[in-house]
């Protein structure tokens, strides 16, 4: 699969190009995951304070797009929400744990067990 990587951090007025396309190995879902095929990405400030370093990556290099839109063509074995071909939409939030006062009020940004 193709993927916007970024291998090193940078400003981008002195960097230009510190992402690049690339060929990836398209991953296999775990047991509670669902694989998309992305139909659309947006890239948020989020993505540019990773490139110039405010908010490093933990690992590089690191696909660039959280905020996507796709259709599921892979379930892990205890899915049960989602079928192949569902499109679905994607926030830039992976898990929290849905039970703090952040949580339970909507608001999961702050949540301290935020993925």
């Amino acid at each position: 699969m193709k993927a916007m990587l970024l291998d090193r951090v940078g400003t981008v007025e002195t960097e230009s190009t510190p992402r690049y396309l690339a060929d990836v190995s398209e991953p296999a879902p775990a047991d509670d995951e669902v694989l998309l095929r992305v139909q659309t990405c947006g890239v948020c400030h989020t993505e540019l304070d990773e490139i110039e370093g405010r908010a490093p990556p933990a690992r590089l290099p690191i696909i660039l797009g959280h905020q996507v839109v796709g259709r599921v063509v892979a379930l892990g074995k205890d899915v049960g929400q989602w079928h192949q071909n569902d499109r679905v939409g994607v926030a830039w939030i992976f898990r929290a744990c849905g039970t703090c006062s952040f949580c339970k009020t909507g608001r999961e940004n702050p949540c301290p067990q935020v993925l």
